[in-house]
């Protein structure tokens, strides 16, 4: 329990600082150009929701194939498991270039949803 309490701090400590020192830029950028120039800063505030619709996008788009990339490995490591538990059969049965050949093919759809991600 105490050691996921620090994996959360971790996370969270970077993050809301700078989540913090972004919107203040982000505020007083616009107060300052709304003292000298109200009218270009008024044409300026329209784009932000482009923007953020932009921004939002990409997120969902970036999530994807992250978690598409992560669950390819996962099964990677899923072949991995099952034969190193079940080495002995795996032997046995002289089936170590199959378990061989399905751990290559699951590797290949992770570096293709990885290198899409890149």
């Amino acid at each position: 329990m105490s050691g996921d309490t620090i994996l959360i701090q971790d996370a969270m400590g970077e993050k809301v600082g700078k989540f913090i020192q972004l919107m203040s830029t982000f505020i007083g950028g616009f107060a300052i150009a709304f003292a000298r120039g109200w009218l270009l800063s008024l044409v300026l505030l329209t784009c932000i929701p482009a923007l953020v619709i932009a921004g939002g996008g990409m997120a969902i788009i970036m999530t994807r194939m992250s978690s598409r990339g992560q669950v390819a490995y996962a099964e990677a490591g899923n072949v991995v498991e099952q034969t190193v538990g079940g080495i002995r059969t795996v032997a046995s049965f002289t089936g170590e270039k199959l378990a061989i050949n399905k751990y290559n093919s699951k590797l290949q759809i992770a570096y293709a949803a990885t290198t899409q991600q890149q």
